[in-house]
């Protein structure tokens, strides 16, 4: 991290987690305003379902590399999310991410509006 005001990195050299599958954007970059991390989804594959209700935390989920969706549990809507689509999930609303057969690299990108951001406990530290 730079003490000049600006930061660059590449994306495998950032702070991970989970052998890899989350690399820290917010850590590794020195970010304060918002929570971003990267997530490696390999192929075919389902994250855990989780919603930000607790936090108030909203999502923004932007494709880097593959493809794949944001799964709206409740209603089982399939919300494309590659090169030409993002997508922003609110606080209260139970998502699945997920990829298509070739994996999806996905910069994710959260924060409570109108508070300062706080770092969830597991974006912090890495392997």
């Amino acid at each position: 991290m730079s003490d000049a005001g600006y930061t660059a990195t590449k994306i495998d050299d950032l702070p991970q987690i989970w052998d890899g599958f989350a690399k820290l954007v917010r850590e590794g970059c020195g970010i304060t305003a918002f929570g971003a991390q990267i997530m490696d989804l390999p192929p075919d594959y389902a994250t855990k379902s989780h919603d930000e209700g607790e936090s108030g935390q909203e999502e923004l989920y932007v494709a880097l590399r593959g493809a794949g969706a944001v799964v709206i549990d409740d209603s089982g809507e399939r919300l494309t999310l590659d090169a030409e689509h993002l997508v922003r999930v609110g606080p209260g609303v139970s998502r699945t991410l997920t990829s298509a057969a070739e994996g999806l690299r996905a910069l994710c990108v959260g924060g409570v509006p109108g508070k300062p951001y706080e770092p969830p406990e597991w974006t912090t530290g890495g392997d």
